[in-house]
């Protein structure tokens, strides 16, 4: 009979290994880990010899990684962002490449928005993505052409950190496009950051998922540009949830690329549901907001307002009443 080694629930060898067993994702993986019981695993009718046999694999990933350049940083570890470990859904596991120094840089802001962006579009990530650089705000994107490409390489620019949230693995980069702005982002002393390991491809479900870091990341979200359709309304419901303000520029004139902005700036919080098919799994959501529009709008002329908003939410943090009831003492992995 093969003996199944001791397994360390809240390392990342154990957390790679708890993945690897079958009907076992990453929620269900961190839950087992933080009540650090296996009795969960033996009741999915998993035996010894495939415990080992995961155990092994993982302690090869692991090498795999360090080999890679890559570091890994568990739930458990006091490197993980508290910001990220109060959601709904944190991630067991970050993989890094770059400065994991950012994670804990006190200010940071998500700035999202359409593949395609109007010159509007452009006018107003760049601005406002100066605005939160010069007063020292990290900036964090998802490194996708359009309004993401603007907001890393303004910051880069003007000399200020920026995070990129890849929806794919870190051995790979997507959109190829943009491999020179990440080894860019990577020179000037930026963090690439994503929740997937090795092979995980940019497919929509990983894309949509990675929204949810942007916003859980950040002390707000600026959604410079987006359809009613666009990607950005996912990165807009997570912040929602997860209690992040979220601020969006003010559009003139008529343009569909626009018409998103006007929705979350001006429609009740009730109707998105409604008006949006994305967020038809957001229904409590959408009560709770009630009459109230979701976004904040940022006016050109007076980019200050925003800031002291940032700052607001930056310190209303410790008390945000969507703090998760699953976060434990952080400790070494």
């Amino acid at each position: 009979m093969t003996v199944a080694p001791p397994l360390e629930l809240r390392s990342i060898a154990g957390l790679l290994a708890l993945q690897r067993l079958p009907r076992v994702g990453p929620a269900t993986a961190l839950r087992i880990a933080l009540q650090e019981d296996l009795k969960a695993v033996e009741s999915l009718s998993i035996d010894d010899a495939a415990l080992v046999n995961a155990y092994g694999q993982a302690a090869e990933e692991v090498e795999l990684y360090r080999t890679a350049g890559v570091g890994v940083i568990a739930f458990f570890d006091k490197r993980y962002p508290s910001a990220l470990s109060e959601i709904a859904d944190p991630p067991p596991l970050l993989f890094t490449k770059g400065n994991v120094d950012l994670l804990s840089h006190p200010r940071q802001v998500a700035v999202v928005g359409t593949r395609e962006p109007t010159v509007f579009g452009e006018t107003a990530a760049k601005a406002i993505s100066a605005a939160v650089a010069e007063a020292g705000w990290a900036i964090v994107s998802g490194l996708a052409i359009g309004i993401d490409t603007v907001a890393h390489e303004t910051a880069l620019a003007l000399d200020a950190p920026t995070i990129a949230i890849l929806g794919n693995g870190l051995d790979r980069l997507y959109p190829k496009v943009n491999e020179p702005l990440a080894q860019r982002i990577l020179e000037s002393g930026g963090l690439l950051l994503s929740e997937l390991p090795f092979e995980a491809p940019a497919i929509a479900r990983n894309l949509i998922a990675r929204d949810r870091l942007q916003s859980g990341l950040a002390a707000g979200v600026v959604i410079a540009q987006t359809g009613v359709k666009g990607g950005a309304m996912h990165t807009a419901r997570f912040a929602a949830e997860q209690g992040r303000p979220i601020f969006c520029p003010v559009p003139h004139g008529e343009n569909g690329k626009s018409e998103g902005l006007r929705v979350l700036l001006d429609r009740p919080g009730r109707e998105l549901c409604e008006l949006i098919p994305a967020w038809k799994q957001a229904r409590t959501l959408c009560a709770r907001l009630g009459a109230r529009p979701l976004a904040r709008p940022v006016a050109r002329d007076h980019l200050e307002g925003l800031l002291d908003e940032l700052e607001l939410a930056r310190d209303r943090e410790a008390v945000d009443e969507q703090q998760s009831l699953l976060v434990p003492a952080h400790t070494e992995s």
